[in-house]
């Protein structure tokens, strides 16, 4: 099995996760990082995004649009739905995924604006035909990210957007030493009954994240965060006008991951909302886990090379 096509076995049938456990399944959380990147407070992972992609369009809808690796398409499917794009072509290699995509658009009745392939997007999109290229969660899966980045200038018309919601983490999740001592301090400050292992609620969880192996991570999906740190130099390189907006993650992935089961939405509300101040704080002083970039191509003259 090459590694295509063990990614494509890995989120095929990905495993199930405990009730909560993952930012993505925290309403707080994603209202948080959706005012973060948008500057209003929205529901769904699809807000911000919906939000924001508005803005940069004044208000009209991106005529035809290409997402790599979208996964189930929820998001993308999303953007349909609120007329933030008029025409989808999405790209996933995993095949329960792309029936998904199939199922949940014909339920919405998008099917007529949705294609889906599981072909190779790189190896002959046409230059200059699309008015969003839109990345979700798939650019991190990019190797070598850079390449992926200028696919998208190549492909994009001139004046279409790139945009990117991303995890920036370093590559395979190799944290940086200062990173753990960041996500220490917001265990440390946390009451045991907070610190309960969601698989094994007898014990606690360490108060220190160790780094997984990269062995670890190849065995599990190749693709995982493979060069995901030099997401933003790519960006920055292919797009010098990008603009990029922080999303955080320090403490909301790093510190309270699987122990966010432990924090009740409603009981809780003013430690988490204390917990994501701190992750702005930590935005705002270069430490973060996601971002946003959007950038315009501007001069088809000026191509990258």
């Amino acid at each position: 099995m090459n590694e295509a096509e063990q990614t494509a076995a890995h989120w095929n049938a990905p495993p199930p996760l405990p009730k909560r456990t993952r930012w993505w399944q925290s309403h707080a959380i994603i209202r948080h990082i959706n005012r973060r990147i948008a500057g209003e407070e929205s529901e769904g992972t699809a807000g911000g995004d919906a939000a924001l992609l508005r803005a940069q369009n004044g208000g009209a809808a991106f005529g035809r649009a290409v997402s790599v690796g979208c996964g189930t398409g929820y998001h993308e499917l999303e953007l349909l739905r609120a007329g933030v794009v008029g025409h989808f072509d999405l790209y996933e290699i995993a095949p329960s995924r792309v029936a998904a995509i199939h199922a949940r658009a014909s339920e919405l009745g998008l099917s007529t604006r949705v294609s889906v392939s599981s072909t190779d997007p790189f190896a002959g999109a046409a230059p200059e035909q699309y008015d969003l290229v839109y990345w979700r969660d798939a650019l991190h899966h990019m190797n070598p990210t850079l390449d992926a980045v200028a696919w998208s200038r190549r492909v994009l018309k001139t004046g279409g957007l790139f945009y990117m919601h991303e995890c920036v983490a370093p590559s395979y999740m190799q944290w940086s030493e200062h990173q753990l001592d960041l996500a220490e301090r917001i265990r440390q400050m946390l009451p045991p009954r907070y610190l309960a292992d969601p698989y094994a609620p007898e014990r606690l969880v360490p108060l220190r994240r160790t780094r997984p192996t990269i062995a670890g991570m190849r065995a599990a999906d190749p693709s995982e965060c493979i060069d995901s740190a030099n997401i933003l130099p790519s960006v920055r390189a292919v797009f010098p006008n990008a603009a990029i907006v922080p999303a955080g993650g320090i403490v909301y992935m790093l510190a309270l991951n699987d122990i966010l089961a432990n924090l009740d939405e409603e009981r809780d509300d003013g430690l988490l909302a204390a917990l994501l101040g701190i992750d702005d704080l930590y935005c705002e002083a270069g430490e973060f886990v996601y971002a946003v970039a959007h950038a315009r191509k501007c001069d088809p003259a000026a191509a990258y090379i």
